[in-house]
């Protein structure tokens, strides 16, 4: 692409990033649009114009959701009102059971009041009611597997997280009531719950509880710890698409179901009547323990030791409760809730720039992914979602950056990069010897005997591992830079067999998957030390977005040992325009400049020329660019004529018509009736080229009296001499006057 349109392109972006800061995101998305318009292709666009589109239609919801609940007829709500109608509209959902949507009224209101602590408290409160939830549906689905041990584990952490949860109770009863089979040794881990004493659970509502070991869920468990965690994060869109995937892979879970239905309702979809259990709520008619007594009624009086573990944890429970605030119902909130430790995690963008080497010089790519540059050479990070994002930059000649960073929520940074030259920094090397035998190994690095363990400079060095009885082969590897001790494994072969290495260029991006006599020996991986035995082999090298490397080898005792610098598919093409004449050029509107110029590189595809030069013609043709090719074309338009003097022809006069005909005009009755009426009437007569009269019109009627329609009808009949022009006859409008005169 010309610098021209990347130029062109670079102050789009710059100008559509400006709008989006003032909220004109309208007006961006028509500039973004303009850079598709130039470069259909570009992907970054394409997915900022992604973003700045959901964004609009988000907040395009939201105003309308905010008005129809707020604003009625005759009616100004304050601030505070809207607060506190999201408030009572959550704990209406609450009480129901329905926590996304009591979630999502809340949210609303933190948004229109982000410093409001009660809200912020109560969404705390919901996002635990939802993470206990979730740990209650894992805890029954591990029941139904058989795994009580697993249960008791989520059991707990529900405790941790909330010792009055309302699902609580529930669980501790089917925990109760569960028949292990013969010979489950998971009773045994269940009884380890009576070594949970009151001091421990008093200090847990304190402290932050580490994760438990991560056990192994069904796919609908996984599927649902999914979805709730979005909707825990707010992100009720993604949830609610997850939900319904999941509904059709898992058609009988009633979660699954429960949570569409939810959500859809929340989406003013058409959800299906869901079963939704109200969630018991503190504070309830009827207690846990009330409901606890009620199941026990059949139960018989011995009871395994686990009745009276549970029972106590139901009592210490109970106790807590008296201490725990309600979250909904009216009472103050005392509970000091971490607000923070559950704050939602705001998508950030990080800008970098890349010095020590030549813009487009450099591959880049992000957890493993080759990410696009911009026309500046710049290249951007985004996210929305916590964890540490793998960033490398690679350039032939320079050491590979690898870097680890964290972004923070809603983090807006630029920074960066610099490359070093290859041997700028040192590397520890450990050399290691697969298939040696009982000798000593004698390694060589750079044709020189050293020890196992080396310090290193980066770049390309050759190494070997020597035995008595054994073939080895030299093997050049590229030594990059790293935080970590290099391992290197040398090869030491039988008299038959030889080693093949590939490795891809420093230069080439990401990883590539490596084929040997059709089979995949590397996926994914940037290098590959097989031992075959001698005779021939075909090699092949793939990676994205370049061509398939291959070759055909006959493998002896000297092995074989390649770096692989696949050629890049390309996508551009070149046109090449003649010197002479000297013109403007002009692609696709696009001014590029005046002739000699250097190749123009364009994307593949039919481009519009138009080639200008005040001596000649305009040319304009159709150019079809193929990728990888050059076409060129001449400026072969003719020589303009010299503009010629224009020739003015004497006009002939005009000779205006004349009456050889006329009729007087009747006088009017109103007229006469009044009497002493004198003066005109004007009109104007178009005369055919006849002599007739085609139309009259009244330009002026002084008199009234309807002497102007009299004047009218008499002028109709008159017969002119028609007016001509160099003696021919014209049809021309002329002006008379009709007098009266009345006594």
């Amino acid at each position: 692409m010309a610098a021209s349109e990347n130029a062109r392109i670079q102050r789009l972006i710059n100008s559509a990033e400006e709008l989006v800061q003032k909220g004109e995101r309208q007006k961006a998305l028509t500039e973004l649009h303009k850079v598709l318009d130039i470069d259909p292709g570009n992907k970054p666009v394409k997915k900022r114009i992604s973003d700045i589109e959901r964004e609009v239609v988000a907040m395009r919801n939201f105003k309308k959701t905010r008005d129809s609940r707020t604003h009625k007829a005759g009616k100004s709500v304050s601030s505070g009102d809207f607060v506190d109608e999201c408030i009572e509209r959550s704990e209406d959902a609450f009480r129901q059971g329905d926590e996304v949507r009591a979630l999502q009224e809340l949210e609303r209101a933190r948004r229109h009041d982000p410093d409001n602590k009660l809200v912020r408290r109560k969404i705390v409160t919901v996002r635990r009611q939802i993470k206990t939830d979730n740990l209650y549906d894992l805890a029954l689905a591990k029941l139904l597997d058989g795994d009580p041990a697993t249960a008791v584990k989520n059991a707990r952490a529900i405790f941790k997280t909330w010792p009055s949860a309302p699902v609580l109770s529930d669980l501790l009863d089917k925990l109760e009531e569960y028949q292990p089979t013969a010979g489950d040794s998971s009773v045994e881990q269940i009884e380890e719950i009576e070594d949970i004493e009151l001091e421990d659970v008093i200090e847990v509502e304190e402290t932050v509880v580490a994760p438990a070991k991560k056990e192994k869920t069904s796919p609908a468990d996984a599927a649902i710890i999914s979805i709730r965690g979005k909707i825990s994060r707010s992100d009720f869109s993604s949830a609610l698409d997850e939900a319904r995937a999941a509904r059709k892979k898992h058609p009988e879970n009633a979660t699954i179901k429960e949570l569409v239905g939810r959500l859809e309702k929340l989406a003013g979809g058409k959800a299906g009547k869901a079963a939704v259990a109200p969630v018991a709520v503190a504070g309830s008619s009827k207690s846990s323990k009330e409901t606890k007594e009620d199941k026990s009624e059949d139960k018989p009086e011995k009871k395994k030791p686990i009745g009276l573990i549970v029972a106590a944890i139901v009592v210490i429970a109970l106790l807590v409760v008296f201490f725990v605030v309600k979250p909904f119902g009216g009472s103050t909130v005392t509970e000091d809730v971490p607000v923070d430790d559950v704050a939602v995690f705001e998508p950030y963008s990080a800008s970098y720039s890349v010095s020590g080497v030549g813009v487009e010089d450099y591959s880049v790519t992000i957890d493993g992914q080759s990410a696009p540059l911009l026309p500046d050479g710049s290249f951007v990070v985004e996210g929305s979602s916590e964890g540490p994002r793998i960033i490398e930059v690679r350039s032939a000649g320079f050491e590979t950056y690898t870097g680890s960073v964290v972004f923070e929520s809603g983090e807006e940074a630029a920074d960066s990069i610099v490359l070093n030259p290859i041997g700028t920094s040192t590397v520890q090397v450990t050399m290691q010897a697969s298939g040696a035998g009982d000798g000593v190994v004698v390694w060589l690095v750079d044709g020189e005997e050293v020890e196992s363990t080396i310090e290193l400079l980066t770049g390309m060095h050759v190494f070997q591992a020597m035995e008595e009885g054994f073939n080895s082969v030299p093997e050049s590897i590229l030594v990059d830079y790293s935080d970590e001790p290099l391992q290197i494994s040398l090869a030491l072969l039988s008299q038959e067999e030889s080693q093949v290495t590939l490795a891809l260029a420093g230069e080439i991006p990401g990883s590539g998957t490596f084929f040997i006599d059709g089979n995949r020996v590397g996926t994914g991986v940037r290098r590959i030390s097989e031992v075959l035995p001698f005779g021939n082999h075909t090699l092949r090298v793939e990676v994205e977005n370049f061509e398939s490397w291959s070759r055909n080898i006959t493998l002896d005792v000297a092995g074989y040992s390649a770096t692989v610098s696949p050629v890049e598919i390309p996508t551009i093409g070149r046109l090449l325009i003649a010197p002479e004449p000297w013109a403007n050029v002009s692609i696709d509107g696009v001014a590029m400049g005046q002739t000699p110029m250097a190749p123009i590189e364009l994307e593949e595809g039919s481009h519009t020329v138009l080639l200008t030069n005040p001596d000649y013609e305009d040319q304009t043709s159709t150019v079809t660019i193929a990728a990888g090719e050059d076409a060129s074309i001449r400026y072969t338009a003719a020589e303009a004529q010299p503009d010629q003097p224009e020739e003015i022809e004497e006009e002939q006069p005009v000779i205006p018509p004349f009456p050889i005909s006329q009729v007087g005009p009747q006088v009017p009755g109103l007229a006469s009736d009044m009497g002493d009426v004198h003066g005109y009437v004007t009109l104007d007569v178009l005369v055919g080229t006849d002599g007739t009269v085609q139309n009259v019109t009244i330009v002026n009627d002084e008199l009234g009296l309807g002497c102007g329609a009299a004047a009218q009808d008499a002028v109709s009949q008159w017969v002119f001499n028609p007016a001509s022009q160099g003696g021919v006859p014209i049809e021309l409008t002329t002006q008379v006057q009709v007098r009266f005169d009345v006594e």
